[in-house]
């Protein structure tokens, strides 16, 4: 049939089609495959993909861990406030035998995982659900003393490689040393690489349950500046994933100050948003959103949240909810 059709048709009809039967279609033919795995095409559909969830309802992958049987779950959901009444599972399939795993962060459908929870880093794994395959990140280099480390996950626009970006911040005298050494990993090398740690910004990024958000071809963390001894000094710290350059941006006033473990940044849309968690001697929590990205004055207090009993627990849960509702999923099939 293929010989009466423009092979342009052909590309406009498949790159409208679900992933899971674009898999299947490479079996049908050599040119078929040579198609659908091409680059081109896979960035063709991915951008049909975009355009098409814009249109209609996302998609919510929700993470689920029981305790009683030690497990992960991740759950496939229609974005339309029917949470649990119609869902698809998706078998997870890494087992961490020192707790479980973090989500570092999502891009184009694909999921990076970390199990860093309680020790050092046992694996890094970029991971599929649409097409359950998965690659498994070489081990970065380990320093000698006592470290922690942060993750970030994004993707070039251009060359649609992958990047792992790694910052170590070494103990020295019962504190962290800044500027931090900072390693990079890219999908197409397939290995890490240091990074002159000069262009590392002098800041600590908060490194308990540590988040991030990638967007405008950058990962986001909220950082803190350790030099600052009374109170506390916030701010945003991004890094490109073009440049491969670390650059800050001001929070508003009402968060620069406030203990920095209380703050989680995540996406909101397609803009940048902030929650700040309830604290002894204040009772609400609050997010907020960067309207116009890269303006600090576009700063906009969305939601404020007064919590009169167990502050702590409901602000602590709230922004794992916060968490879990943001992630949406492509049906992008490169890893």
């Amino acid at each position: 049939m293929s010989d009466y059709i423009p092979n342009e048709l052909i590309i406009e009809i498949l790159v409208r089609l679900p992933v899971q039967s674009l898999l299947r279609f490479t079996s049908v033919c050599k040119s078929w495959h040579s198609l659908i795995t091409n680059p081109s095409f896979i960035t063709k559909h991915l951008n049909q993909t975009i355009t098409d969830r814009k249109r209609n309802s996302d998609k919510l992958l929700l993470r689920l861990y029981t305790i009683n049987d030690e497990k992960e779950h991740y759950l496939l959901c229609s974005d339309d406030g029917k949470f649990g009444d119609d869902y698809s599972e998706f078998k997870f399939p890494f087992k961490s035998l020192i707790g479980y795993f973090r989500i570092v962060g999502s891009c184009n459908g694909l999921l990076c995982l970390c199990d860093d929870y309680f020790g050092d880093t046992h694996h890094i794994v970029l991971w599929n659900p649409s097409i359950r395959k998965s690659v498994t990140l070489p081990m970065p280099c380990k320093p000698q003393g006592r470290y922690m480390f942060v993750l970030g996950f994004g993707v070039h626009p251009m060359t649609h490689e992958y990047k792992v970006v790694r910052i170590v911040y070494e103990e020295h005298i019962n504190r962290f040393k800044v500027p931090p050494k900072v390693e990079l990993y890219t999908q197409g090398i397939g290995s890490w690489r240091e990074i002159d740690s000069a262009a590392a910004p002098p800041y600590c990024i908060v490194e308990f349950m540590w988040s991030q958000a990638f967007v405008n071809r950058a990962v986001h963390w909220v950082a803190y500046d350790p030099s600052v001894v009374a109170g506390f000094c916030n701010l945003i710290v991004s890094f490109d994933m073009v440049s491969e350059a670390f650059s800050e941006m001001m929070l508003p006033p009402a968060l620069a100050g406030r203990r920095p473990m209380r703050l989680s940044i995540k996406l909101f849309g397609e803009s940048l948003a902030v929650f700040c968690g309830a604290e002894t001697g204040r009772s609400s929590c609050c997010i907020w959103v960067m309207k116009e990205y890269g303006v600090a004055e576009s700063w906009t207090k969305l939601f404020s949240i007064n919590l009169p009993d167990a502050a702590y627990s409901l602000s602590l849960i709230l922004c794992i909810l916060l968490h879990f509702v943001l992630w949406c999923v492509n049906d992008n099939y490169a890893v």
